[in-house]
This record gives C-alpha cells, sequence and structure tokens, in this order.
C-alpha cells in the first residue's frame, strides 16, 4: 500500500469496510475536505512541544529530535485508522510475549482503547487522538526494537554491580530503522536474535504460552510432613507425582500409568531418575525437598525462568571462536572450548548468601559492625593471564575472622599443625608464641599463609585471572565434593574437578611450555614415550621432575574466561536442562521486567 497523502482517505476505507457507527460523520468531514495531513503535523508538534506531555514517553528526548528533525510528519497515524494496517502493529507488539516480554508493557491495550474510539467516533478531537495514537505507537516501538536486541532490562542495575560479563554488539542496528510503517516488520526479523539457544528457548516457550492459554495448569503436590519419599514406601503420592512428570513432559502417559497406586514401586524408580538427571540433581530416585521444591513448579513459574534466560542470551553472546573458559554458575560446570570441540568437568562454586543476607547487611551497616558473609560467585568476564603450580594461599582476612579466629584463640598449635605459616612485615613467625588475645580480627597486624603442599586448600595449581574480587579456579584437595549435586561450596573461588586438563588446555596458548611439560610439573607422567623414559618423580638425579617449589607460569596470550548464570540451557544433543535457582537470580530480573 503506497503512502496516503489526505487521511480523509484513509478514514474511507475504515468507513467503507468497517461500517462502524461514526460512518456518517467521517464521511461528512472527507466530504467537506477539511481534514488535512497539515493540521494533523501541528497538533503532533504542539504534543512534541509540551514537555510535561511528553514526560510520560521512555524515549521523550529521542521522539522530540526526530520529529524536529523529519518536520513532525506522522509515521505511524494515517496507516493505523484501517484496520487490517493497525492489526500488522497490535500482532507484532503482541508476539513480543514469545520473547519474554510483557506486552502490556508497550502499552497495547492502550493503543486498542484509541483505536477503538476512533472507529466509535467516541472522541473530543479527531487530530488529538491520531497525534497522541502516533506518538504512543513510536515510543512502543523504538523501546521493542531496543530490547528484543539488547535485553528489557540493565544488569547493572539488577545486580548491583555484581556482573561485569561484555554485552551483546548489534553492528548493524539502528534504532529508528523501524520508523518506518512500510518496512518495520523486516526491520523486526532483520534485528532477531539468531542464537541457537535463544530460538530454542523461544520455541520451548511458544510451547508453554499455548498451553496456558488453553487454560492448562500445573498440579502442586501437598508434601506437608513429608520428609523423604523413597522406593518401597507406602504412599498415595505416587500418582499425584506421575501426573505431575507427564505436566511437565519428563514422562508420557504410558509411562504414567506405571505408577502405583499405594507403593513407590521400584520400576517407577528410573523415570524419577530421568527428572533428577534433566534437573542437575542426585539421581538416586529419592524425593527430598530439593526434589519436591523443583516438581511443584508451577507453569508460571517456568514460563518466567525461560523469560530470564532470555533475557540473559540478549545481554551476553559467546565468541565465535574458542579458545576460551566458560563455567556456568547454576549448573557447577565448566567448559573448555577449543577451536573444533569441548569438553566439560564439575566445579564447586560460592556458597548462597543466607536468606535474610539485605536485613542483615542493613544491619551491619548501620551498626558498623562486620558484614554478613557473602561468598556468591560473581558473573565476570576476564582472561587467565597466568597460572601458579604448587601455590599458597593467603588466607583472607574475612576467612580468618569467621571461621579461624576462635580455634586460633584456644589452639596455640593450630596454625603450625594445619599448615599455615604466619607473618608480620614478610618475616615469619612462630604462631605458638603470639597471644592471640591481645588482638582482634579487624586490627589484626599479621599474614596467614597456607603453605604449598597436599593439604593446601588450593591444592596443586591456581589458574589467575584480573577481577575486583580476587576470584580465580583453582584446584582442591576436597575431591569428594564433586561427586555432590549441589556444589555451591567454595567462598567465592571456582574449584574445578580436572585441574590438569585445564592447565593442558591453557598452554595453547604458551610458546615455551606444553602440555606434557604441564604435566610433569604437576606430578605426572608424560604422553610423549621419549620424555617418560627420563621421567621419575623418585629419582632426584632423573632429568625429568615435578616442581616441588611454587612456580608462576605466565601465558604469552591470555585466555578469555566467563562466569555466566544460566538455569535454563541445553546440552549437546540439543536437550533441555533445567538447574536449580542457586543464587535465586531469576526473581530480580522478572521483576525488572515487568516494570
Amino acid at each position: 500500500m503506497k503512502p496516503i497523502i489526505y487521511i480523509a482517505a484513509l478514514v474511507v476505507l475504515v468507513v467503507t469496510s468497517c461500517k462502524q457507527p461514526n460512518q456518517d460523520k467521517l464521511n461528512a468531514l472527507v466530504e467537506r475536505g477539511n481534514f488535512q495531513k497539515s493540521e494533523l503535523i501541528d497538533v503532533i508538534k504542539s504534543k512534541v512541544g509540551d514537555s510535561t506531555y511528553m514526560n510520560g514517553f521512555r524515549f521523550a528526548d529521542t521522539l522530540t529530535h526526530y520529529y524536529q528533525d523529519h518536520k513532525y510528519k506522522p509515521v505511524w497515524a494515517m496507516y493505523l485508522v484501517d484496520d487490517s494496517m493497525a492489526q500488522l502493529v497490535l500482532d507484532r507488539i503482541f508476539l513480543c510475549r514469545e520473547e519474554g516480554f510483557k506486552p502490556a508493557y508497550y502499552k497495547l491495550d492502550s493503543i486498542k482503547v484509541i483505536l477503538t474510539r476512533l472507529k466509535t467516533g467516541d472522541i473530543n478531537s479527531l487530530y488529538g487522538e491520531l497525534a497522541h495514537l502516533e506518538l504512543l505507537v513510536s515510543d512502543n516501538m523504538l523501546s521493542l526494537h531496543k530490547d528484543r536486541v539488547f535485553g528489557r532490562t540493565e544488569p547493572d542495575s539488577i545486580f548491583k554491580g555484581s556482573y561485569h560479563l561484555p554485552r551483546r554488539t548489534f553492528d548493524d542496528f539502528e534504532l529508528f530503522d523501524i520508523m518506518d510503517f512500510m518496512d518495520f516488520d523486516k526491520v523486526f526479523v532483520k534485528s532477531t536474535i539468531e542464537d541457537t539457544a535463544y530460538v530454542y528457548l523461544q520455541d520451548l516457550l511458544k510451547g508453554y504460552l499455548t498451553r496456558i492459554d488453553a487454560g492448562e495448569k500445573w498440579d502442586i503436590i501437598d508434601t506437608t510432613g513429608i520428609r523423604k519419599f523413597e522406593p518401597g514406601d507406602t504412599s498415595d503420592l505416587l500418582p499425584l507425582i506421575a501426573k505431575k512428570l507427564n505436566q511437565i513432559q519428563v514422562i508420557s502417559a504410558s509411562e504414567m500409568l506405571e505408577a502405583d497406586s499405594g507403593t513407590y514401586n521400584k520400576s517407577f524408580a528410573k523415570y524419577t531418575r530421568r527428572f533428577q538427571q534433566r534437573y542437575g540433581l542426585y539421581d538416586d530416585a529419592i524425593y527430598g525437598r530439593n526434589t519436591f521444591g523443583l516438581l511443584n513448579e508451577s507453569m508460571q513459574d517456568r514460563i518466567d525462568q525461560i523469560a530470564a534466560n532470555l533475557e540473559r542470551i540478549r545481554w551476553f553472546e559467546f565468541p565465535e571462536e574458542g579458545p576460551y573458559i566458560s563455567v556456568n554458575l547454576p549448573a557447577f560446570e565448566l567448559t573448555l572450548h577449543y577451536e573444533d570441540s569441548i569438553k566439560k568437568m564439575a566445579t564447586c562454586i560460592g556458597k548462597p548468601r543466607p536468606h535474610n543476607y539485605d536485613a542483615r547487611l542493613k544491619k551491619s551497616i548501620e551498626k558498623k559492625s562486620l558484614k554478613p558473609a557473602d561468598h556468591e560467585t560473581p558473573q565476570i568476564y576476564s582472561k587467565v593471564a597466568y597460572m601458579v603450580v604448587n601455590p599458597t594461599w593467603n588466607v583472607p582476612r574475612s576467612i580468618i575472622t569467621r571461621e579461624m579466629w576462635w580455634k586460633m584463640k584456644t589452639d596455640s598449635h593450630y596454625l603450625a599443625d594445619a599448615g599455615y605459616g604466619v607473618f608480620y612485615k614478610k618475616k615469619e613467625v612462630r604462631s605458638d608464641t603470639i597471644n592471640w588475645r591481645l588482638y582482634t580480627p579487624r586490627k589484626l597486624p599479621f599474614e596467614i599463609i597456607q603453605k604449598s603442599g597436599e593439604a593446601n586448600a588450593l591444592g596443586k595449581v591456581k589458574f589467575i585471572f584480573p577481577n575486583k574480587y580476587s576470584i580465580y579456579l583453582h584446584d582442591t584437595p576436597q575431591k569428594s565434593k564433586f561427586k555432590w549435586s549441589g556444589r555451591a561450596v567454595s567462598h567465592g573461588c571456582v574449584r574445578v574437578e580436572n585441574p590438569l586438563l585445564v592447565g593442558e588446555f591453557l598452554t595453547q596458548k604458551i610458546d615455551t611450555l606444553d602440555a606434557d611439560d604441564f604435566r610433569i610439573h604437576m606430578g605426572y607422567e608424560p604422553r610423549d614415550e621419549e620424555r617418560l623414559k627420563e621421567y621419575d618423580p623418585e629419582d632426584t638425579t632423573a632429568h625429568i621432575q615435578p616442581l616441588d617449589d611454587t612456580r608462576l607460569i605466565r601465558l604469552d596470550e591470555q585466555v578469555p574466561v566467563f562466569f555466566l548464570y544460566n538455569t535454563i540451557f541445553f546440552d549437546e544433543e540439543w536437550k533441555v536442562q533445567y538447574r536449580n535457582d542457586v543464587y535465586d537470580k531469576n526473581k530480580f530480573i522478572i521483576q525488572a521486567m515487568k516494570f
């Protein structure tokens, strides 16, 4: 449809096709020929010049400059009086929910109300209504265009400075491309994020929206008084569990019928394990607090979870090529991204904040007392600069205060027995000669350093990358915790299950060191058979031996590392995986997206 000079001509289209009650009135306007585009432009100019009026728009300054530069010519109004044209805009705004947005945020209902008033003639000023419609649609189309590409929210604001991942870039993005009625849909298509995970999440969301539109609701299982439910237990719970597993698409309708009405039969346990594996839980087929908690999600919970993870992808985009390292915190998993493959391993991350952290923090600030512990691992981006073999550990003051101080005061040999050295002005002093009761943790003049060795909390190696939190990747002597399903157990740094593999991965960016060199440094046999002949960790005269001192190994080219927070993701076969929101972060994104 070509541009139309007089709005009266488009009004005729509405009148002849819709037969609305205002037909006679609008026909009279056409016959008199007194409805001119120039008058609509004058009203738009008047509204744009009204700062009080414009304060009600998100893009007030942007709109002001745009309409000034374009001599206040309407972009939308002259088309929107035609129902079929208006529907194109209404449909586009409504479809934003398939990307996790709320159509109400983009004033869908308000736009519909104005269009209805225009058709019924229930207006005081046709020019005024059309001018308001013009600016309202412009403001919300600009908002939607920007939000679909860069995100509806600002992570820095949501997470109060603990989000440091690089923001997604879109080289061809032009905000004002959307200000063209004839091409706006093409612009939306062009600016759609093509990330595969994003597309899969959208498809997942569309399915749930269809189900919730149809009135479907998920059952909530009453677990009051039930601490544990395991195979062999007698209860009427199993049919309810089976129904919910079917609702959340873990088992089929035929598998649901295998549930016994009175006993948790062992044959059904495999379906519970399937559910637990999909959620990253320990797959023991036992229903406890965590398993019941995830099973009792509502459909709206699931939709919100998808929306939060779509927003995260709008914020951040992976590099197109390796090598780089990523850590997904809720999955407790590190991935090494080679140029043509990936390898994964388990991690342990920081402990969650206590449930009343905010209240305790506020109270501590008021009383100028010790702040509550905050061990959450932040979402960061940095680059691995070097690694340290046989590291020592400078014990943070917060750990001394909260976890070691009472032991130091009551046992004069505690520090020495645990392998800690005490240093005053860089010189070591015997810890058992210090009267710790003369000091307070906040005014301690000593450094406490755990010496390298098998008992060192950092294990055999740590991987260092600059960041404001002084966190890093490291080995650990506590290997058993990698078998736990919930591995938020550290003070903020990330423990890695296979530090040897991480070190070998990083040697590809070191000119003077290869993977076998690193293996030898760590005390492992080299893979090269010729070098193996010269390797003997037991023979001090052997040509090749593991390191026994602390050694810093610098990378010639630093390797990017990303700490992410995705509670929904897809495995190598593109099967959906859900994880517990370990730090309860999704709710902050959802709250921000709803205002």
